[in-house]
């Protein structure tokens, strides 16, 4: 009994030191602040108040309060200011309109650092992400292709450029830029993104690599539901139906029923003859889901027909569907398939 009360005492203790700490933490960020504040409202002249902005602005970057930052940012730039210091003002001002989603500001702001230091890698960077954020994906691409011209294995521009030209379809030339990107990559002991590899993976597959392409998917350590339905539709087209089914059970019988998910496993199901298994997951989607669904009460039907071979079954179901569906591209052929059974 004793020892049950000290090893409470002990969990609150510690619960009580750790909410300490968060509070002494937040106390010190507002104590600097506010120092630093004072400090700027205490300037005696010009020199002194521009030396306190500076620091405040540097405290609101680093601390990612970019709408601070941006505020005292235009008070810097009505000093006189160094070159360096002006270039200074003007990236961080651009990084801050981009990441608040002011796509045109930083754009401005980040042409004017540019003006500034022509050559400097970083700036090109943040342009190309700002057009890319503008929908330019032309003016990003020379940007990026710059950055290639200073640092030839330059990953975030390699990356970029595999996104922008596997948006455009260009998948010959995305492939080229990832597969030069993850190389640089191995080289600095980094891994790209998921986004990146699915990409990768899509124009691989586009230009008929396909099995690159699963190889890529395959080695992604952490699924997703994209990669891994990109990998269900190789594997599909390979017939190796096991696979695909053992690629998309982790998404099913979860929180969430997706349809596109239980849709895909079904026809994998359907596909390598398991019906009953087929059956029992769209039951299990249907009693999940209160809506009607087109393409789940086809496959069901499918099941239904494979299992009970039942013909008079199988329109019973399909004249529910017939009745419930605005589509009309399925209600004609479901009408052609009960037309046909009643001349049988």
């Amino acid at each position: 009994m004793k020892k049950m009360c000290y090893r409470k005492i002990k969990i609150l203790l510690l619960l009580l030191i750790s909410f300490f700490i968060f509070q002494q933490v937040s106390f010190c960020d507002q104590t600097e602040e506010r120092a630093l504040i004072d400090v700027l409202a205490s300037a005696k002249n010009k020199k002194q108040e521009k030396k306190a902005n500076f620091k405040l602005f540097q405290y609101y970057i680093d601390n990612k309060d970019y709408e601070s930052a941006i505020t005292i940012g235009n008070e810097l730039l009505n000093f006189q200011l160094s070159k360096k210091q002006k270039y200074n003002v003007y990236y961080n001002l651009a990084t801050s309109y981009l990441l608040l989603s002011k796509a045109e500001k930083a754009l401005e702001v980040g042409r004017e650092a540019q003006y500034l230091y022509p050559k400097k890698i970083e700036t090109k960077l943040l342009l190309g992400n700002i057009y890319i954020n503008n929908s330019l994906n032309e003016l990003a691409i020379v940007k990026f292709k710059e950055c290639l011209e200073i640092d030839y294995d330059n990953l975030e521009a390699l990356t970029n450029l595999g996104n922008i030209y596997n948006f455009q379809e260009n998948y010959t030339a995305s492939l080229n830029y990832f597969e030069q990107a993850e190389r640089e990559a191995v080289h600095d002991n980094k891994e790209l993104s998921i986004d990146d590899y699915i990409n990768m993976a899509i124009s691989a597959k586009e230009i008929g690599r396909r099995e690159q392409a699963q190889a890529i998917l395959e080695n992604i350590k952490k699924k997703n539901k994209k990669s891994s339905l990109l990998l269900v539709d190789i594997y599909r087209s390979k017939k190796e139906y096991d696979k695909a089914i053992k690629t998309l059970m982790p998404f099913v019988y979860q929180k969430d029923t997706d349809l596109e998910i239980y849709c895909n496993l079904a026809q994998m199901y359907l596909l390598s003859g398991k019906f009953n298994e087929a059956k029992d997951l769209l039951l299990y989607f249907k009693s999940r889901n209160e809506e009607d669904n087109e393409v789940v009460d086809m496959l069901l039907i499918e099941s239904y027909h494979n299992i009970y071979h039942d013909q008079e079954r199988v329109l019973i179901e399909l004249r529910k569907l017939y009745n419930y569906t605005s589509l009309d591209y399925i209600k004609k052929i479901i009408g052609r398939v009960i037309a046909f059974e009643k001349t049988l």
